[in-house]
Parts: structure tokens; C-alpha cells; sequence
């Protein structure tokens, strides 16, 4: 054991909170810098995710809170809405524009500088080199430091689970060294950083149910299940505060992120895709990830996590030691649940990353407090930061042509957005970051992270283009978009139906935007205006591919191995007619509920189809029957036809024989 000399030097060392931030300003200060010129006069941003943070701040500092953009209506698409708070802070005290990624670095520098503190208390007591050594360690390796210093929450989550894990330590020892604070008022401050986490990502309520059972073995005699409650209220306090407002603003408790990127939520994928899809981005995440980021050396890569379980030797600090790792584990598959997971630099996976990195330093300071174990600590925190800092360079590489991608083509995008449509544009795109942050117009996201009018455009995405055209043909003509900045390869039948090029703009070596060509389009919806040509006596109608209308009727594809999407402009009647369908495979069916029938229930069934139907079938509680198919026209839509009888709330099926066709429209009519 360290003299009581030592152990008030390690304190007043560690406890420096100037000398705390010298870590992460340094270290930062190795990314942004090489990479200032590249961002042109704005901080350095390697996600066009982080300008989606900042859209949030600004209309929250500008009073519009959960507000993508001022007056466009509530959105769930910010699930850091801490973050944004924090940011709006620097908005509303001059870090505006540009600027606001410098407030950005600031608050993760701060972060951090908690993060450095807490593994210095963590590792107590220790000679101070080994203090600050175990503190440069969860920056020793790139990765992690690349999303860091992204402007993206990583930062303020890790100074906040730094917190919680110091939190719960207090939980656990005894009472002198809590301060003479109580255990009932350690595990209650232990309850607030789990709120805080779940308000920084709203996966962190697998890590505060962790936190709180660890934190209740400790009670001894004392009542374990008030301790969970302690602990476990206020995160599930503050996620219920976001789910709950999801719910009563929208009518999903999903945020618009969940329902775009998680794997239960592509309706395209059986459950063996979605098992496959899951292992596939555990098995990259360990490939790439980790193996190959903690050490250029196969057998270096066993280093870290070896460490990391040293630390459950250490009766002081094994409760700590457990969390971070089975927190890391649970983190993990949690994660990958995410469909994005494997993306951007594998930032999802950062939190874990971090939590074996922190058991690491208990690793390295349990050895240090062995007989004759300084020697080998120091060899071991050594090997730590020398084996993790050999892929650096990579990770400066790609962190500063990450930041010349994002300048160059979305900041870009917006500034020629602002130069070539008036103040009044209204844009559609797939990039709900930079551009209306920077260009300053009005804009609806395709993908739906923006809101718009509590519009379900995340719920239409998942199924693909005509989904989304189906939600803009809703809109009063007057609040259409006028513009388009979509990647052509992304958005190929919206910007080559609707859309005239005007501009592109086109980056070499891309690493990190969704293609090289950027394009900006004048709107043209004409064929959204003309009304379907129906019958006076339709009683019921249902728009296939229209996620309204399908809700509204109980609708029911043939996915995951059918009911993709497709759209068409045919003529109806004379006229241009846009409308969105689903692709009904060949033995296949669909489904919807009729809400109104014809007096009597005699009813005529009308279905919008097009020359590639052959044969379908309709399928009622009182008939099965084959739909007359009429005349194909070259380039015009086709009706199918049938008289059926009917019952209110009565389940229809439509079903392909002998070939797929496209259902467009159903419509019910009087005979």
C-alpha cells in the first residue's frame, strides 16, 4: 500500500481538473487540426450526422424544441435530446454557424476531461504516473477517438458513464470513502447519471439495469430491491419522458432513427435475415473493430481484454470491473440490433470500446498493487498504449478525409442551395444534417429523421421510394418541395420522375458520404396534382403503398418475400397520373380490411394494376373469384374488376396466379 504522502499527491494530481482537460484537448487537437483546411472555415466534422445535432440546437435555442426545423412540428429523429440541450447552451451564447462545432470541441473536451478524472479515481490508490498513464489509456485507441472528437454525443456519454461508474464504486465502499455520504444518497446520485445516459443514447437502459443490480448486491442486510429503485427510476423516468412524448406527438413510441435503422424494423427481411444480419455485424464489429484496431499485432489484440479481467481479481474494484465488462457485452448485442451498426467508423460500438478500455486501467492498477507489481504494471500500460497507437495514422487519415467529404459535398450542397433558390425553397433530401443547416431553407427528409407535420416519413422509407411519394401527394400542393438534393443512386425513380437537374456537386475519394454525386433538382409534382379518375359511388378506397391509408385498413403485404414497392406515371384518362403499388409475387397474397360497403353489401372491387397482370383472385367470407382484367393500354393504367358481397370490417385477399402483378389502388364502388 502507497504511503499516506503518496496517496495525497495522487489526489492532488488527479484531482486537477486544468491538467485533466491537457488529455483530450491534445489528442483532439491531432485530429482537428490537419484537418481545419480541409473543412474550409468550418470546424472540422467527419458525420453529416453531427449537423443533425445542430439543426436540433439551433430551433431549440430559436424556441422550437424537438423541432428538426422551426415550425415544422415536433420529431423523434433527435435520440440525443441531451446533446442537443447542451449545444443550444453555446447557440444562445454566440456559437452559432460555423462556430457551433467549436462549442461542439469545447463540451468534448470538458467531457472527456470527467472521463480522465473518473479512471484516475478509479484506479486509487497508485503512484500519480500510474494515475495519469491509466488515464490515457481509453484514448489510446483510434477509433475511439475518432468518434470522440466527431462532434457526434460519444464525448459527453463517455464523461457521463465515467461518472456512473465512479457513482456506483461509491455505492460499494465504505463509508469514509463516500465522504460521509450516505449509501441511500450514493445510489440516488448513481440513478441520476443513469438518466443522464438514457437522455445521451437511448440504448443506455440496458446499462442502468445492469448498473442498479450491481449496485444493490452491496446493500448488505439493506433492502435490495429499494436500492434498484434508487438507481433505476430516474432513467426510466427520463426514457418514458422521450417515449412518451414520441407517442403523444407522433403515434409512435419508436424514434424515427429506430424505425428507420433497426433490424425488426426492415419488413423486407425474415427472421434468418435478421439472425444472420445481427451475427454478421457482431462478427464485423470483433473483426475490425477490435481485433484490428487494438493492435496491428494478431496475439496485441488479446492484451486489452486480458487486462480487463485482471480486474476482477481486485476485491476493492471488482464490482466496477464486472459492469464495464458485462455492460460492454450487453452494450454490444444490443447494438448490433442496429442495421447501421457496422457504420461510420463503428461509433454505435464506442461505449463498449470505452468500458473495456476503463477495465483495463483496474487491470493495470490491480497488478501495480501486487507484491513487486509496479514493474510489470508499467510494462503492461506501456504494451496498452504502444500496440493501440500503431493504427493512429489510419485514423487520422480517415478522420480528415471523412471531414473533406463531409465539406465538400454537403456543406457544399448547402451553400449552392442557398446561392440558387430563393429564400421561400422548400427541399426534399436524404441528408437531414448539413444542408438545411447551412443553406438555411426549409426542407422535408425523405428518410424521415427531420419531421415534418408529423408526417411518418421514417415509416414510409423502410419500404422505399413510392412510400415516400405517397406521404408528398398528401401535402397541400403549396407546401411541396420545390427542390431536390438527393443522391441520384439512392433516390433513382424520385429524381428521374420528378425532378430537373440544375447542379451537382461530385467528390473524389469518398469515404463516408452516401455516394460521390450529390445532385440538386427543380421539383416538378404535376403528375401528383391530377385527381384519380373514379367512379361517383366509391364508398371505400385503399392507396397501396400509402402507409396511411394501408394503417388505416389493417393492410397486409406478402413480405418479406414480397410487397416491395414500385410507382408509376401512366395516363388516366387523358391525364399524367402518379401512384405508388406494391409487387405481388406469383402465388402470393395481400391483404386489407374494408371499412365501408354499399348498402346491401353488393359491392364492385376495382383494382389498379398494369400490363404485367395476368390473373388475380379475390378471396371474400362469401366468394372466391377471379377479377376481370381490362384491355392493356401501352403506357396507361389497367383496372380489374369484380362483383363480390361484402360485410363491413370484413378481410378481402387478392392473390397472383400464373404471374405477379402491381396493385396501385383499390377501390370500393356500388354496383
Amino acid at each position: 500500500m502507497p504511503s499516506p504522502r503518496t496517496a495525497h499527491r495522487t489526489a492532488q494530481w488527479s484531482g486537477s481538473g486544468a491538467f485533466a482537460a491537457l488529455i483530450p484537448l491534445a489528442i483532439g487537437a491531432l485530429f482537428w487540426l490537419p484537418s481545419l483546411p480541409a473543412a474550409h472555415g468550418f470546424f472540422p466534422a467527419p458525420l453529416d450526422d453531427v449537423y443533425i445535432h445542430f439543426d436540433f440546437a439551433r430551433s431549440l435555442a430559436q424556441g422550437h424544441p424537438f423541432e428538426w426545423i422551426p415550425g415544422q412540428g415536433y420529431s423523434s429523429g433527435e435520440t440525443s435530446p441531451l446533446y442537443a440541450v447542451l449545444l443550444a447552451l453555446g447557440y444562445l451564447i454566440g456559437f452559432r454557424g460555423p462556430l457551433l462545432g467549436l462549442w461542439a470541441a469545447i463540451l468534448a473536451v470538458a467531457s472527456l476531461a470527467l472521463l480522465v478524472r473518473s479512471v484516475q479515481s478509479l484506479v486509487r490508490p497508485c503512484p500519480p504516473w500510474l494515475a495519469w498513464g491509466a488515464a490515457l489509456v481509453p484514448f489510446s485507441v483510434g477509433l475511439v477517438d475518432w468518434s470522440f472528437f466527431s462532434g457526434m454525443e460519444a464525448a459527453p456519454f463517455a464523461g457521463a458513464l465515467s461518472g456512473a461508474l465512479v457513482a456506483l464504486d461509491r455505492t460499494r465502499a465504505p463509508h469514509q470513502a463516500r465522504g460521509g455520504m450516505t449509501r441511500e444518497r450514493a445510489q440516488l446520485r448513481l440513478g441520476l447519471w443513469g438518466a443522464i445516459l438514457c437522455l445521451l443514447r437511448p440504448e443506455s437502459g440496458v446499462l442502468v439495469a445492469l448498473l442498479a443490480v450491481i449496485a444493490a448486491r452491496g446493500v448488505s442486510r439493506r433492502s435490495g430491491i429499494a436500492a434498484v429503485l434508487r438507481v433505476a427510476i430516474p432513467g426510466a423516468l427520463a426514457t418514458a419522458f422521450v417515449l412518451g412524448a414520441n407517442r403523444l406527438a407522433t403515434g409512435e413510441t419508436q424514434s424515427a432513427g429506430a424505425q428507420l435503422k433497426l433490424l425488426s424494423s426492415n419488413p423486407y427481411l425474415s427472421e434468418d435475415d435478421r439472425a444472420r444480419a445481427f451475427v454478421e455485424n457482431l462478427v464485423t464489429f470483433f473483426v475490425k473493430g477490435v481485433r484490428s484496431e487494438l493492435a496491428s499485432v494478431r496475439a496485441g489484440s488479446l492484451l486489452v481484454p486480458g487486462l480487463a479481467l485482471v480486474g476482477l481479481a481486485s476485491r476493492s474494484k471488482r464490482h466496477v470491473t464486472v459492469a464495464c465488462l458485462l455492460g460492454a457485452v450487453a452494450w454490444s448485442l444490443l447494438v448490433s440490433w442496429n442495421g447501421n451498426s457496422p457504420f461510420h467508423n463503428f461509433r454505435y460500438y464506442v461505449p463498449a470500446l470505452v468500458m473495456v478500455l476503463v477495465a483495463t486501467t483496474i487491470g493495470i492498477a490491480t497488478i501495480a498493487r501486487a507484491r513487486r507489481g509496479r514493474a510489470f504494471a508499467a510494462v503492461a500500460l506501456m504494451a496498452t498504449l504502444g500496440l493501440g497507437s500503431t493504427r493512429f495514422p489510419a485514423q487520422l487519415r480517415y478522420y480528415r478525409n471523412a471531414v473533406a467529404n463531409v465539406r465538400d459535398q454537403q456543406v457544399e450542397t448547402g451553400e449552392r442551395l442557398a446561392k440558387l433558390t430563393p429564400d421561400s425553397a422548400r427541399v426534399l433530401l436524404g441528408d437531414a444534417g448539413a444542408i438545411p443547416f447551412v443553406s438555411g431553407r426549409t426542407a422535408i427528409d425523405a428518410l424521415g429523421l427531420g419531421g415534418y407535420q408529423h408526417m411518418p416519413f421514417a415509416r414510409a422509407a423502410v419500404f422505399g421510394e413510392a412510400a415516400t411519394v405517397e406521404l408528398i401527394e398528401r401535402l397541400d400542393p403549396r407546401e411541396r418541395p420545390t427542390h431536390l438534393a438527393l443522391y441520384p443512386n439512392w433516390f433513382q425513380a424520385i429524381t428521374a420522375r420528378f425532378g430537373t437537374e440544375i447542379d451537382r456537386v461530385t467528390i473524389a475519394n469518398n469515404v463516408i458520404c452516401g455516394g460521390p454525386v450529390k445532385a440538386i433538382y427543380r421539383a416538378d409534382w404535376s403528375p401528383l396534382e391530377t385527381p384519380h379518375a373514379q367512379a361517383p359511388n366509391v364508398v371505400d378506397e385503399i392507396d397501396v403503398a400509402d402507409v396511411l391509408s394501408e394503417a388505416e385498413h389493417a393492410y397486409v403485404s406478402p413480405a418479406p418475400r414480397g410487397g416491395w414497392t414500385a410507382m408509376d406515371v401512366l395516363d388516366d384518362h387523358g391525364a399524367r397520373k402518379f401512384d405508388g403499388g406494391r409487387i405481388i409475387p406469383e402465388g402470393a397474397a395481400e391483404s386489407f380490411v374494408v371499412r365501408h360497403v354499399p348498402p346491401g353489401g353488393r359491392a364492385k372491387l376495382v383494382v389498379r394494376t398494369d400490363d404485367e397482370a395476368k390473373r388475380i383472385r379475390v378471396h371474400t367470407r362469401a366468394s372466391d373469384t377471379e377479377l376481370v382484367l381490362g384491355e392493356p393500354r401501352s403506357g396507361a393504367w389497367r383496372s380489374a374488376t369484380a362483383v363480390v358481397d361484402l360485410v363491413e370490417n370484413e378481410r378481402v385477399e387478392l392473390h397472383a396466379v400464373g404471374a405477379a402483378f402491381r396493385d396501385f389502388h383499390v377501390w370500393i364502388e356500388s354496383p
